[in-house]
C-alpha cells in the first residue's frame, strides 16, 4: 500500500476568513470496512491542516482503462462557532496531495448548531449544499 496526502482548508464568510482551531477528524476503514477515527488535528492560523499522510492503493495496481485506484475517507470538521460538517467519500490517490476546501457556516439558530451538514465529496457547490443529519 502506498500513501497520498490530504490538506483540509476551512474558510468562512465566502472564503474571506480562515477558520482557526477547527477540529478535523479523519475516519479510516478498518480491516472489516468499518470507519474508525484514525487522525485528529486542528486547523492553523490560515485555516488549514498540515499535510496528513494516508494510505492509498499504488498506481501500479491500475489497468490503463480504469479510474486510478484511490482510498475513500470520511472527514468531520467541528468548531464551536460553526455548524459541524461531515464530508464522505474523500478520495486520496497515491503520491498526490488532495486539497479539501470546506466552507464553514455559522448557525442561524441554536438548534442549527447541533445539525451536522453531510456532503458526499463528489457533490459540487458550497458545503451548505449537503444534507442535514
Amino acid at each position: 500500500m502506498s500513501t497520498g496526502n490530504l490538506i483540509v482548508q476551512t474558510r468562512a464568510a465566502r472564503g474571506a476568513v480562515p477558520v482557526v482551531g477547527a477540529s478535523v477528524t479523519i475516519f479510516c476503514p478498518d480491516s472489516g470496512g468499518t470507519l474508525q477515527p484514525c487522525v485528529s488535528v486542528r486547523t492553523n492560523t490560515s485555516g488549514s491542516t498540515e499535510s496528513i499522510e494516508l494510505e492509498a492503493p499504488s498506481l501500479e495496481d491500475m489497468d490503463s482503462e480504469d479510474v486510478p485506484p484511490h482510498a475513500d475517507y470520511r472527514v468531520d470538521i467541528d468548531h464551536p462557532d460553526y455548524r459541524p460538517v461531515t464530508i464522505t467519500d474523500v478520495s486520496v490517490f497515491s503520491g498526490v496531495t488532495t486539497n479539501l476546501p470546506v466552507t464553514m457556516i455559522p448557525p442561524r439558530t441554536l438548534q442549527e448548531l447541533n445539525k451536522r451538514i453531510v456532503i458526499r465529496s463528489p457533490e459540487t457547490g458550497p458545503s451548505g449544499s449537503g444534507t442535514e443529519s
